[in-house]
């Protein structure tokens, strides 16, 4: 089997009906050789349940993955199926409508791909939040991270055991993706869009925005974080160390019932303690002192 095709859903619906027959049309040329599994969430257990299942199923020799809202290319299977065989790389970057604009490269490293990617994955770096502080965007080298837009070689993810984190229901495709940069050692970018992303506006960052779920999270994602850096000898930390007290300035803001407890923890005190001041932010100064003061108290 050549590839398989993982679809996340929670009930047959027309969208589903509209991405298999795009799914199809695309697997035209590779006749049995494209698998389609569908992977019912009929208990509503998030899309990293959904997706592992498919995992689980999949025969592929590579793996791809859509949502059952959005709608494939012509060229979806072919054009990353090529740039994976004639690179032997672990993992194919590609593109979407109005989605970042890729570039067509190779990187034969896991020192460059980790350069290259945890910052778009991983969170904000100090370096990140130095460059902001120097007039420039705090984000500028931030982007998608939704798994549909990579296509992975299976005994890659095999290898690394790799596998989406089931307690995260959203921002789950990112945190997978740092996890597969991390371990990579040569993905492939191609500058083709091949993926139709249609948003919806009743999906997982809609409703949880700032809801009890999106607090949760955030203890969710440090946890993963720290975990995936322990994994890493401690090699990846620094891509995402301003993380931590960019989201304790949230609470600080929005939530404070949390913040005692997101202040106790090791990583998180370093970060508030170490993080670049600039009176460019004057804002952010006084909330850094405000939380450096509550830290002193326990």
């Amino acid at each position: 089997m050549k590839a398989s095709v993982i679809i996340p859903s929670r009930r047959a619906r027309a969208t589903l009906n509209r991405a298999l027959e795009s799914i199809n049309l695309a697997a035209l040329d590779f006749g049995k050789d494209i698998e389609v599994v569908v992977s019912w969430d009929q208990e509503g257990k998030g899309p990293s349940w959904a997706r592992n299942r498919g995992l689980e199923r999949a025969r592929g020799e590579y793996i791809f993955f859509v949502d059952d809202d959005d709608t494939v290319k012509p060229d979806f299977f072919k054009k990353p199926l090529e740039a994976l065989e004639r690179t032997g790389a672990d993992l194919c970057f590609f593109t979407y409508p109005n989605g970042p604009r890729l570039s067509s490269y190779v990187l034969s490293d896991n020192q460059e791909v980790r350069a290259a990617y945890l910052p778009a994955f991983f969170g904000y770096s100090f370096a990140d939040v130095k460059r902001w502080n120097e007039g420039g965007a705090l984000d500028l080298l931030k982007e998608p991270g939704q798994v549909w837009r990579v296509a992975f070689r299976r005994s890659f993810l095999e290898k690394h055991s790799l596998r989406l984190d089931e307690k995260l229901t959203y921002f789950e495709d990112a945190a997978f993706l740092a996890s597969a940069v991390a371990f990579a050692e040569k993905t492939v970018s191609i500058s083709d869009e091949l993926y139709e992303y249609h948003p919806n506006e009743e999906g997982n960052l809609a409703t949880g925005w700032k809801s009890p779920r999106h607090w949760q999270y955030k203890f969710l994602i440090h946890a993963a974080r720290k975990e995936l850096d322990k994994k890493c000898g401690g090699e990846i930390w620094k891509y995402c160390e301003a993380s931590p007290a960019l989201t304790a300035l949230e609470m600080l803001k929005e939530n404070r019932g949390s913040l005692i407890a997101y202040l106790a923890d090791e990583k998180v005190r370093s970060s508030i303690s170490s993080f670049p001041l600039s009176f460019r932010h004057p804002l952010v100064v006084i909330g850094i002192l405000v939380l450096r003061g509550i830290m002193k108290c326990f």
